[in-house]
């Protein structure tokens, strides 16, 4: 225990660490909140309440998402990173994502469900762009750990950040519960204030929670050419070490 808490410690003491964990908790714990909700917006406000009518319309949601994520958001998100590097790209695919929980608000009609497709794509930028990055950039870290103190502690990191996401996902569960309560959303007595209330979370939690990241991120340290630079150090410190060793 006392090794899990000092690994803990010595991961948050890590600047640019740090910013990693706490960007991909708001943005994905965030998501995961409203995520909850999507089944219960689109049963109660698209087809009042018809769970037959709504048929596989939220099955669609997530689908749709994950399709535009897998062969639009990652490859565009690889693409534009090249050019403009992880941290701007970061920001830029977590911009595009507001636009799609704005959609959400305006394309969430009742009677017309195919209109809630159109958001996906630019939604999907959130998740698909957090995690086609935050790893890459989590092994920048792991890079600079090494030049600052010597030692290689991927695994430790690695095992911190993906901690901080287990842990995120159940705070997410219970948030999204009280959020259920704060707004009296009952599925078995839907009012149309419960599920406005619901539906404002819906659109704009995960944009608080995006632009709280995109502000730890925009002081994110590491750039190309510093993680560049550093990689080439300690490939000369190995062979050294190699060297010395022979």
């Amino acid at each position: 225990m006392k090794q899990g808490v000092s690994a803990c410690l010595d991961a948050f003491s890590i600047a640019p660490f740090r910013k990693l964990a706490l960007a991909t908790f708001l943005v994905f714990n965030s998501f995961n909140v409203i995520a909850q909700f999507t089944f219960f917006i689109i049963v109660h406000h698209l087809f009042n309440g018809d769970t037959e009518k709504a048929g596989v319309w939220p099955a669609m949601h997530g689908c749709i998402g994950a399709l535009a994520t897998t062969f639009l958001v990652i490859p565009v998100v690889a693409a534009i990173s090249k050019r403009l590097g992880k941290k701007q790209t970061f920001i830029l695919s977590q911009a595009i994502s507001i636009i799609g929980y704005i959609l959400f608000w305006f394309l969430f009609v009742p009677g017309k469900p195919s209109w809630f497709l159109w958001a996906l794509p630019f939604h999907s930028f959130g998740i698909g762009g957090l995690f086609t990055l935050m790893m890459s950039m989590t092994a920048d870290v792991c890079d600079l750990d090494e030049f600052n103190t010597g030692k290689r502690r991927e695994g430790t990191l690695g095992a911190v950040y993906w901690w901080m996401v287990k842990f995120g996902h159940a705070f997410a569960g219970l948030l999204g519960g009280l959020i259920m309560w704060f707004v009296g959303f009952d599925p078995g007595n839907v009012t149309e204030s419960s599920l406005t209330g619901l539906r404002v979370f819906y659109s704009f939690l995960p944009i608080a929670g995006v632009v709280g990241a995109i502000l730890i991120m925009s002081r994110y340290e590491i750039t190309e050419s510093s993680a560049d630079e550093i990689r080439v150090e300690l490939e000369r410190r190995r062979a050294e070490a190699a060297t010395a060793s022979e």
